[in-house]
């Protein structure tokens, strides 16, 4: 659960997503990041691809506002491929 307001609407621009959809959407990416990273670790390519992949269409989903709990993901090396 979340400690925002609930069904508070953000305005991205071409869409309103509720704060619990844009929560969902940042802990997607979080556990996102962490298996890339972990493939990382276990040096398996392929599937660090997929998910850099999956990473970016998620992050694009999310959109360019501020969001709790995404800057880490962000800074971290999850988040390498981004383009």
């Amino acid at each position: 659960m979340s400690a925002t307001s609930p069904n508070r609407q953000i305005d991205l621009g071409r869409c309103e997503r509720s704060s619990d959809e844009l929560d969902e959407l940042v802990a997607l990416a979080r556990m996102i990041a962490y298996a890339k990273d972990t493939a990382e670790d276990v040096d398996l390519p392929g599937a660090m691809h997929c998910l850099g992949l999956a990473l970016n269409e998620v992050l694009r989903e999310i959109g360019d506002g501020p969001h709790d709990g995404l800057a880490d993901v962000l800074a971290s090396k999850g988040a390498g491929c981004l383009n």
